[in-house]
This record gives structure tokens, sequence and C-alpha cells, in this order.
């Protein structure tokens, strides 16, 4: 895939629905070594570490590529699932973090940890997050943050993409996992809610949630994508409250052949109506 291009669709995607944040390009690099030189690791950077949440904020609201290895994680998911550290079941950290993971039987606990989304042990030793208007790679999955009209949008076009609805499950923590891993490693869109740690100490925005695009279908995406905003762009200063308000013709054509009440049409072009 051509990074120009997919440079050029972050910039589509950010000024289309004016986001209030940037879209993010996620990779994970299985050596670190190959992580591109303009990423920042905090601990190099700024004798700190940071949790994958604040990385991907850091991306999106400072447009800084990130890059996060063992040493720099400091949250306890991303270490587990990313595959970083031990965590198998039997392991002691298995059974700590079972039981605060919010199931209560402990039986039930094991084992819903134990299905938690989650790369091989020593598979990836980096994971980069990038805007996806400049990023350098290309994306195994693009993440991006926007309230509901915006994500509204965004399932519109998912739907026109997969012919059908699109299915999620939710959880109330762990969305820096379930917002890459499954999109990655199963092809997947996916919506999440960005959990309290993303709130709380990375200013996730009560009224977001988080779009998964695999990075694998960002060109199928975007291709519908335009193409819809062709005829119907997203539009978030159309406020009308008028009764009786003008309608497309198939409205007219509907209500004749059902013997109601006809009105005015819409001046818009044809293809919008639709």
């Amino acid at each position: 895939m051509d990074i120009g291009t997919i440079n050029r669709w972050g910039r589509i995607l950010e000024d289309s629905m004016r986001l209030r944040s940037l879209p993010i390009a996620v990779k994970f690099y299985e050596k670190s070594a190959d992580i591109p030189a303009e990423a920042v690791r905090p601990m190099e950077r700024y004798g700190k570490h940071m949790a994958f949440c604040q990385s991907l904020a850091y991306t999106r609201m400072k447009g800084m590529t990130m890059a996060l290895c063992t040493q720099d994680h400091w949250c306890w998911t991303p270490l587990v699932c990313f595959g970083n550290v031990d965590c198998a079941p039997g392991d002691p950290a298995f059974e700590m973090i079972s039981s605060r993971i919010g199931v209560p039987e402990s039986d039930a606990a094991r084992k819903f940890f134990a299905r938690l989304p989650r790369f091989p042990r020593g598979k990836y030793e980096a994971v980069v997050s990038a805007p996806l208007s400049k990023c350098s790679f290309e994306p195994d999955v693009v993440l991006v943050y926007a309230d509901a009209a915006r994500t509204n949008h965004m399932v519109r076009t998912i739907k026109a993409v997969i012919g059908g609805r699109l299915d999620s499950s939710f959880d109330y923590i762990d969305s820096c996992i379930y917002s890459t891993i499954p999109p990655f490693v199963n092809n997947e869109y996916r919506i999440t809610f960005p959990d309290p740690g993303d709130r709380e100490r990375a200013r996730a925005r009560d009224d977001e949630v988080i779009v998964s695009i695999p990075g694998a279908r960002l060109g199928e995406f975007m291709e519908t994508f335009e193409k819809q905003n062709d005829s119907m762009a997203f539009g978030d200063q159309m406020f009308d409250f008028r009764l009786d308000f003008p309608r497309p013709k198939f409205y007219n054509d509907l209500f004749d052949i059902w013997g109601l009440e006809t009105g005015e049409e819409w001046e818009r072009n044809s293809s919008a109506s639709k």
C-alpha cells in the first residue's frame, strides 16, 4: 500500500468529519530495531513510563509518533496482551489479575481472562502509533476517536463495505486491547468504549468511542467513504426543525402510493436523496 495514499486518507478523514483529534495508525513490530526513526520512546525521551492509551493520546492530540517497548509500558493490560510478559494460566500474575477483572466467580474469572485477546508471548517487541496523515508505515489497525454522529457516519461506510450491520462486543475496561488486537488478527471492524484509564489519564472524552479499521481493509473503507461523501458528506451544522419540511422525491412517490399527502421536494441533487 502506498504511504502517500495512506497519508492522504488520513487527511480526508480529518477534514471531512472535522475530527477533534487525529486518526491513529498503529503497527506492531516484531523487532524493536525496526521501529521508525521518528518514533519517541518515553523512557528514552522523558525518563518516564507511559500507558498505551497515553501514547495514543500523544499521537492523536499532539501529532507525535510514539513507540512502546516492554520497559516503556506503565499498564499491565498491554504488557500481557501484547505478549511482552509471562502471564499464562498458573503463573502468579495470571492468578493475581484474574481476581481483578470484574468477574466475581473465580473459575469464571480465570476462564474470562484466559480468553482475553492476546498475541503469543514474545511475538512483538514494540507497538508504534502515528497520525494516519503522516505515518511512515502501513498500519495494522487504524483507530478513530469520534462522537456518536461521526461514528454513525463511519458505520454507514462499514455497512456498505461488509453488506450488513456492524457487530461489536463490549467491556468497560481494556479498550486498548479490544480496539487493536481483534481488528488486526481477525481483520474485523469494531467499536470500543474508551475505558476508565483512557478517560482519566489519557483525556478520552465522555462522548467518544473508538472506531477500529483493520489496516488490511483501509483501502476498501476509504474508497467507499469517498464515494459516499460525493453524495452525502458528513454534516453537523444542518439543524432544521421545520414541519412539513422538503423531502426527496421518492418520499412523495411513496406517500402518493399510500394515499397520504405529499409536499415540497428538496432541491438537493438526486444522488443526495438516496
